[in-house]
Order: C-alpha cells, then sequence, then structure tokens
C-alpha cells in the first residue's frame, strides 16, 4: 500500500467472535443502537472497524455487566457524562490482543468466498434458532 495505515476491518462473524456474541445478536443491535451503524459492502455485508468494536464492547457492558435495558443503555450512550472512555481505552487494548489471532478481511478475496462464509453464518445460526426452539 502507499504508506497509508490499513485500518483493521472485520466481518460481522469476526466482530461478533472478537466480542463475545453471536453475528445475529449484532445484526438486532444495529436496529436498536443507531449509533452503530457498520460499513456496507456493495454486496450488503456489514464491516466493522475499531470504533465499532469499542462500541460494541460497551454496548455489551451496559446491557449484561450493567443490567440496563435496551432503552437505559440508549440514553446512557447519549449521556455526555457516560464515562465509557476509560472502557473504550481498555476494550482497544483488549481488541488489539485479540486481533493478532484473527485475520483480516481481505478486499481481495473472491465473491463466491464471501457468500460461502455469508451462508455458512446464517446456517449455524438457523441451526441455533431451531435447537432453542426444541
Amino acid at each position: 500500500m502507499s504508506g497509508q495505515s490499513e485500518e483493521k476491518i472485520y466481518k460481522i462473524g469476526q466482530a461478533a467472535k472478537l466480542v463475545g456474541l453471536k453475528s445475529y445478536v449484532l445484526r438486532f443491535w444495529e436496529g436498536e443502537f443507531e449509533q452503530l451503524e457498520p460499513i456496507r459492502t456493495e454486496s450488503g455485508q456489514r464491516l466493522y472497524n475499531e470504533e465499532h468494536i469499542a462500541l460494541i464492547s460497551r454496548i455489551k457492558t451496559l446491557l449484561h455487566d450493567e443490567g440496563l435495558t435496551i432503552e437505559g443503555a440508549r440514553k446512557r450512550l447519549d449521556s455526555p457524562d457516560d464515562a465509557s472512555g476509560e472502557v473504550i481505552q481498555d476494550t482497544a487494548s483488549l481488541a488489539s490482543d485479540a486481533v493478532s489471532q484473527m485475520p483480516l478481511f481481505s478486499h481481495e478475496e473472491s465473491q463466491e468466498a464471501q457468500d460461502k462464509e455469508i451462508l455458512r453464518e446464517i446456517r449455524d445460526e438457523l441451526l441455533e434458532i431451531k435447537d432453542l426452539l426444541n
């Protein structure tokens, strides 16, 4: 590349794994939190950068650790006194450690490989839903 620092970009499955969630949770949160707006490829695939990862981790903390409702978490994120700066800083360093073990999104990856990955993720999620319904 031409001297520019390459931004780390993650597919939805990679981002979910990085923060310890399922892909369908990230898709759901995208509709619930206007701050969470992933990058979209031409084919509609969601891509997440480090800022997205930090925000997802903050939302997870608010909902899972602090026990807030989605509405409460929305208000906290919008609040000027939200002490998320420290959490985001800690999350960024955690993400950096975990990132070295994950492959980055390759723009040269074939469309067929991307489609197969998306279908695999959908299949896995459908199987999880089936298990929940049984």
